[in-house]
């Protein structure tokens, strides 16, 4: 068990860095959109919406109003996933 700790810190410090990336790619993109001012105004915010859509909890309802203001914003969300 021991010797797997290593591995997994270093999956979750990538899992972080990913999640912290597309956090703040979230804030400068959606800045003046609704989306941005709901899900994305700051980045504490966005990393706590992007591990919703890691857990795939909620995706469609942090995904869709985006995506019907502009279908542009699905290449952040796919890449995301």
């Amino acid at each position: 068990v021991f010797k797997m700790l290593p591995d997994i810190f270093s999956i979750l410090f990538i899992l972080f860095c990913v999640v912290s990336f597309y956090a703040w790619m979230g804030v400068v993109l959606f800045f003046d959109v609704d989306e941005g001012r709901e899900s994305f105004s700051n980045i504490i915010e966005a990393m706590w919406t992007l591990w919703i859509c890691v857990t795939t909890a909620n995706y469609p309802d942090v995904m869709m109003p985006s995506y019907n203001d502009s279908r542009v914003t699905i290449i952040f969300f796919v890449s995301f996933m």
